[in-house]
């Protein structure tokens, strides 16, 4: 499996194309079956942005994301995490279960 948290890193980096201090890319992830990335960053005014990775990056992303859920899974299942980058290089990710996205999800 390869390190999601570098990946994303990169990812964000790469994709961003002004000077930034943070990013976050909230993600939503229905193990094997959706992927939905929600990202942003704030620019060295605190104005907050929104950027998205291009097609490739995002399919990518999303395999190993669910590598990651598998790998977690069920000791620590969630659909829901928040990977937060300073330009500095910390990084913080957190994750969450949300039983209602899921049902949500199973019943579509």
């Amino acid at each position: 499996m390869a390190d999601v948290y570098k990946l994303l890193a990169t990812a964000i980096c790469e994709s961003i194309e002004d000077e930034w201090e943070k990013a976050t890319v909230k993600i939503e992830s229905s193990l094997n079956k959706m992927c939905i990335f929600d990202c942003s960053y704030s620019d060295n005014f605190q104005n907050i942005r929104r950027f998205s990775f291009d097609k490739m990056k995002g399919f990518y992303m999303g395999k190993n994301v669910f590598e990651l859920q598998e790998s977690m899974s069920p000791e620590h299942k969630w659909n829901k995490a928040v990977y937060t980058l300073e330009k500095n290089g910390h990084f913080d990710m957190t994750f969450e279960w949300n039983q209602a996205l899921q049902d949500e999800w199973d019943n579509a």
